[in-house]
């Protein structure tokens, strides 16, 4: 990914990094402030007391539970604990850009499987096993695309494993999701030995800041996991923030509809522009322009104007800008920007 001007500015509309753009609810931003009072001391039980809540939350036992600073965190783990050098770890060719990364980092091979428009292919993914495959990492929704894989055809690819093949479901904007055939991992993660799935509180919580994931699985590979991790991985104002916001059901439900509102009205406005757009179930829209030259200019026109978006780099991707969704103002602004840019070029065909 390219990076965005936003580090040089203070001021302007930033969509360009997926986080809530409503913030934590008022139960946790209390609870950060309070917190401050704590920092001095380590939370010794941080983690399992943050299980605990999770596991409360979403009808999980909190033995399945691992927690770390940000999902990221807890993909890193597990590739450092389940690949070895030679290991083949296969993503989709247009998923989250740093799965691969986790198999450099072990001397391992990433193995790239063909997508359909962005899409995850279950067929594709299965045709790159192979005996030295030991871990299928996928994210779905996926990143940067928005796209997703139903539920009976993540249970279609599961089925076809080994049990030597783990399975890592990264399920970081599951909360955006409203397509009626998408499944929730967790059912499937307590029914197998070889399926985990990764969540974060960067996204719908609202605390990017303060970088914390959890991860469910079978005991065994959690408690691999908690066993390589850094020492007190969650800190005090985390915990906190994290604990209240587990149990703000109300501001959760108003980020959802919210994010679904604007991401439909945004989406409609592209349309109208005559920029297409990757039906999106989670809390950006990817927009495909004319090459990536044409990415590239209208990009620097939106930071001119201070529009911060995400322009992508590579493959298919460059033509791409994806844009995380923020106030109906400011995807309003976002939109006024786009459209003066094409007034005076040529219009996309």
């Amino acid at each position: 990914m390219i990076a965005t001007g936003e580090a040089s500015s203070r001021k302007g509309v930033f969509i360009a990094s997926n986080e809530s753009v409503y913030g934590p609810g008022a139960a946790a931003h209390e609870a950060i402030i309070d917190s401050a009072r704590r920092v001095e001391r380590y939370p010794d039980d941080g983690t399992v007391r943050l299980a605990k809540s999770i596991g409360k939350r979403f009808s999980i036992d909190p033995r399945n539970i691992c927690c770390g600073f940000g999902s990221d965190d807890l993909l890193a783990r597990l590739a450092r604990a389940y690949l070895s050098p030679g290991d083949e770890l296969i993503h989709s060719v247009h998923g989250y850009p740093k799965i691969p990364n986790y198999a450099y980092a072990n001397d391992a091979i990433p193995v790239a499987a063909r997508d359909k428009g962005f899409t995850a292919d279950v067929d594709a993914i299965l045709e790159q096993v192979t005996e030295q495959t030991r871990i299928i990492m996928l994210a779905n929704p996926d990143n940067p695309a928005g796209t997703y894989v139903s539920g009976t055809e993540i249970r279609r690819l599961h089925s076809a494993l080994n049990s030597r093949v783990l399975l890592v479901l990264d399920s970081a904007y599951a909360e955006y999701v409203d397509a009626a055939d998408y499944e929730n991992p967790t059912k499937l993660v307590e029914s197998s030995t070889n399926v985990v799935m990764t969540r974060t509180f960067s996204k719908v919580f609202g605390l990017a800041g303060l970088r914390v994931g959890w991860v469910c699985g079978p005991e065994e590979i959690i408690e691999t996991l908690v066993r390589i991790g850094i020492t007190f991985p969650i800190s005090v104002t985390a915990l906190a923030a994290c604990e209240a916001a587990l149990v703000d059901h109300a501001h959760v439900e108003m980020v959802v509809s919210e994010n679904r509102r604007i991401r439909g009205i945004f989406s409609s406005e592209l349309s109208r522009l005559g920029i297409d757009t990757i039906p999106s179930q989670t809390n950006f829209v990817l927009a495909q322009f004319q090459d990536p030259e044409q990415a590239s200019q209208i990009h620097a026109a939106l930071e001119a104007s201070g529009v911060y978006a995400r322009r992508l780099n590579g493959g298919e991707f460059g033509k791409c800008i994806r844009f995380t969704m923020g106030t109906e103002a400011e995807m309003e602004r976002c939109v006024s920007a786009l459209a003066s840019w094409l007034e005076t070029h040529d219009s996309i065909p």
